[in-house]
């Protein structure tokens, strides 16, 4: 049957998506992709020219043209950050948007264009990898996920939405020399292009990432209380797995429900960076992003993964079984005794209060959030660490490093350290930070109108008095990429230091982007207000995904207020509750909270020395969104 097929990937496969097919008389025609990235369409429900698009389970939209060309009785066209490209550039030209692209408006002369000046910028690329560029159409050319060819083009590729929504392709450095973060990012032009592949399949093929992930979703099928003498799961990971002191149900699944995860499907692993570890002569680890969609909470989810090659030594770990890549590469964690986590953050935060913008002003902000945990978990015990201080630097820091602490623990209870400093400056004693607040902030830009005079004013002000701010609101998020590495000078109280090595996940968006984003909307304001206002009160969050391209993990709420005298702990009152959900999952309750008189009456609630948010976490390309509405005096 002649068909219109072709391969979803961004280099590796985009697996079980949903693609849809927008043709010249109207007609909108569905498909999915396997477990190859590969999709097929019966040829004759669709008449060319057409639009497709494919919606990745981070949110992102990725366009192709189908221009009504045959080879043969069929037809291919794939969709992949090249082909969207192809399609910016298309729309551009046009003066329009690439969701405005209709059928019937296609111009094949003008899509030719768009499709030779994206082939310019990544041909000498392609001709590394063996390939005739004379030969190649981005859009119809046949190839296959698998690493090699075109494929290891997009493996050597990042891509992002500017501000009118047009794709933009970045170079990828993928083995990265250890400690080094990757170079500042210059989009692909005529002037720029891509003259060489960086893809780590040479050390660590793809295929081994696939047999992983096959194995993987065998084991989701057991229930989590039989998985580990279960034989699907053997071999995943090794009994020596540790990520951030933990293992590796513990790591994978902790945020978003162990027993939430049976009958989990894990994505074509994507492959972030490869290094060397200490003492290696050779390329031997490798940070990969993990993906998996769970059907009870309808949600997709994903964490960074260690791999390692540990040689013919990981073929008797204590299990004694082989590794589930068919391969002397484990996953194996990043062996740290402390969990020490460096993640973007993006927030839309909203003050539903107009007379309290001055001082409290509803904005997007961008930031850095450091998560160094004070316990660590010893023969299943939780202790602790007995961290004094530690001194971060790396790309949106201060130069002199970014200083954090233990918080006092008769004024919190949060194990997590709180920023000191921003002067670098690091104690000769233990010295509590006043807040436990641990999310540094770069930048903001307004939630609505421009505003950026009196905002500088009003961030000048917040740095002034706080060290969470940068004492100058950042303009350029260029240097704050995917994998940049951030060094991290630990010092105990028994005095011994120590240095870890840390990448980021993700690229720190810009607050500009943010505005691009279609964030969860807040149905039931003007009732959540209410009861926000009304200490002691039923809270129910009713939430709306229908546009959000933003995936959610958890919904909370949280307040604080000061210590009262009748507290006997005299610790600050802070009341946080969070709860999983999915996409089907959106209205969240939150039962009042203990009244007790150490609690008080007013608590939860909006005083003048109390305040209450509300709010979504979700987590897409290694970067952490928030979502919070509040209410300030």
């Amino acid at each position: 049957m002649p068909s219109l097929s072709g391969t979803v990937a961004i280099g590796a496969p985009a697996t079980n998506a949903d693609i849809t097919v927008q043709d010249a008389k109207g007609n909108t025609i569905t498909a999915k992709t396997d477990a190859t990235g590969q999709f097929s369409i019966d040829l004759s429900k669709v008449t060319g020219p057409a639009v497709m698009s494919v919606l990745l389970s981070d949110g992102r939209k990725m366009y192709s043209i189908w221009d009504g060309s045959k080879q043969g009785s069929s037809a291919t066209t794939n969709i992949t950050p090249l082909t969207d490209a192809v399609v910016s550039e298309y729309a551009k030209a046009q003066n329009l948007s690439p969701s405005d692209i209709t059928p019937k408006s296609v111009s094949p002369d003008a899509l030719k264009k768009a499709k030779d000046t994206v082939k310019a910028w990544i041909a000498a690329a392609y001709q590394k990898t063996g390939g005739d560029a004379s030969n190649l159409d981005i859009m119809n050319t046949p190839f296959q996920a698998s690493g090699k060819g075109l494929d290891a083009v997009l493996d050597s590729l990042n891509f992002t939405k500017d501000s009118q929504g047009l794709t933009v392709l970045y170079p990828k450095e993928v083995i990265l020399a250890d400690g080094a973060s990757p170079s500042a990012p210059t989009p692909l032009s005529a002037s720029n292009s891509l003259t060489t592949v960086s893809s780590g399949d040479s050390f660590f093929p793809l295929s081994q990432l696939g047999t992983w992930r096959t194995r993987m979703n065998d084991c989701m099928t057991i229930q989590v209380s039989a998985r580990a003498a279960s034989s699907a799961c053997a071999g995943i990971a090794p009994l020596a797995y540790k990520h951030d002191s933990v293992n590796f149900q513990t790591h994978m699944f902790s945020d978003t429900g162990e027993n939430n995860s049976v009958g989990s499907v894990f994505e074509f692993p994507r492959l972030l960076s490869m290094s060397k570890s200490t003492n290696a002569i050779a390329v031997d680890t490798a940070l990969v992003e993990l993906r998996w969609y769970q059907p009870l909470t309808q949600t997709t989810h994903s964490r960074i993964g260690v791999f390692r090659d540990l040689g013919e030594s990981g073929r008797l770990q204590d299990n004694k079984v082989a590794s589930a890549t068919g391969s002397t590469w484990w996953l194996y964690g990043n062996q740290n005794d402390l969990e020490i986590r460096i993640e973007p953050r993006l927030s839309r935060y909203e003050n539903l209060n107009p007379d309290s913008q001055s001082t409290s002003p509803s904005l997007y902000f961008a930031g850095i959030h450091i998560l160094i945990n004070n316990k660590k978990q010893v023969s299943g015990k939780w202790v602790s660490a007995d961290i004094m201080a530690a001194k971060v630097t790396g790309p949106g820091l201060p130069a002199s490093g970014l200083v954090l602490a233990p918080v006092d623990p008769d004024q919190y209870s949060s194990d997590y350290l709180g920023i000191l400093n921003r002067t670098g400056q690091m104690p000769t004693s233990l010295t509590y930070a006043a807040d436990s607040v641990n999310e540094f902030r770069l930048g903001a830009v307004p939630l609505n109108a421009d505003s950026s005079s009196s905002l500088d004013t009003w961030w000048n002000a917040q740095s002034a008095k706080s060290p969470f701010y940068n004492e100058t609101r950042l303009q350029d998020f260029s240097s704050i990429q995917s994998q940049a590495n951030y060094t991290v000078q630990l010092i105990y109280n028994s005095k011994l230091t120590d240095i870890k090595n840390i990448r980021l996940p993700g690229a720190l968006p810009s607050p500009q982007e943010a505005k691009s984003i279609t964030w969860p909307v807040l149905k039931n304001t003007s009732a959540v207000l209410s009861a926000m206002k009304t200490p002691s009160a039923l809270i129910t969050a009713d939430w709306s995904f229908d546009t959000s391209s933003l995936v959610p993990e958890v919904s909370f709420i949280s307040a604080y207020a000061p210590a009262l005298d009748q507290c006997i702990n005299k610790k600050a009152r802070i009341w946080q509750v969070e709860k999983y959900m999915g996409k089907k999952d959106t209205a969240i309750a939150f039962a009042p909270t203990d009244t007790s008189v150490c609690w008080g009456s007013t608590f939860p609630g909006i005083s003048n020395n109390s305040i209450t948010d509300l709010g979504i976490r979700a987590l897409q390309n290694g970067t952490r969104y928030y979502a919070f509405v509040t209410w300030r005096l």
